[in-house]
């Protein structure tokens, strides 16, 4: 999980949230209202909405085209479920979420790592004879 957290307010512009995006080289964004989880924008986002006219892309917000509601998961959920969540929902990012506060971020890249190294893990075992 990615800890450090970049959000902006739904009421964003939609450029300002791809610079955002360019600048701190990240695939999504984090989208609020105040304090309170409202959706996520994602690279992919992003880049449909530049397909629109350059009047129609100057107008939106990041509202406009966020995915919501949110499909989260807690600190304690297994990463089992969370292969499900990112399988069944087609997403490559999903909020932790404890209580009312976002603490962090889970990607795709993320859950490939932890398996990649559990797989590591398990082949470096010593194979016990019966």
């Amino acid at each position: 999980m990615t800890r450090m957290i970049i959000t902006a307010e739904a009421t964003s512009s939609v450029s300002e949230a791809a610079k955002i995006m360019a600048a701190e080289e990240i695939g999504s964004l984090i989208v609020t209202k105040g304090d309170v989880l409202a959706g996520i924008v994602t690279r992919g986002d992003i880049i449909r909405a530049t397909l629109l006219s350059k009047e129609v892309y100057d107008e939106l917000t990041l509202m406009d085209i966020m995915t919501s509601p949110v499909v989260t998961v807690s600190p304690d959920t297994d990463i089992g479920q969370i292969v499900a969540i990112l399988s069944q929902s087609g997403k490559g990012h999903i909020p932790v979420v404890e209580g009312n506060e976002i603490i962090g971020l889970i990607t795709s890249a993320d859950v490939i790592r932890v398996l990649a190294t559990l797989k590591l893990v398990a082949s470096a075992a010593p194979v016990e004879d019966d």
